[in-house]
């Protein structure tokens, strides 16, 4: 995957996980006190997270062409950790 492709794929996800968090906030509202008390602060987590990804992503945009493949490396690593962590959310607050 070319470079270009691969920025385009991580915005894509980033938009998945936004889409994500709004679907289970929605669903965090709706719970009780302490699913949404639990939420919040697992969601925290995630967000920072996703700060991460986005700042890799701007690596990947701007950095030369021999050390992206290694930002590459990164970004796949925090977003399938992003995935783990949302993962567990969903199956311990949202069954």
């Amino acid at each position: 995957m070319d470079r270009n492709a691969f920025i385009e794929k991580v915005k894509g996800k980033l938009d998945e996980l936004d889409n994500e968090f709004d679907q289970l906030q929605v669903k965090a509202d709706k719970a009780g006190e302490d699913v949404r008390h639990q939420w919040e602060t697992r969601k925290l987590e995630l967000k920072e997270k996703r700060k991460e990804l986005s700042a890799q992503l701007d690596e990947v945009r701007n950095d030369s062409n021999t050390r992206w493949e290694e930002v590459k490396d990164s970004v796949e690593k925090t977003w399938d950790s992003t995935l783990d962590g949302l993962k567990d959310i969903k199956n311990s607050l949202f069954k």
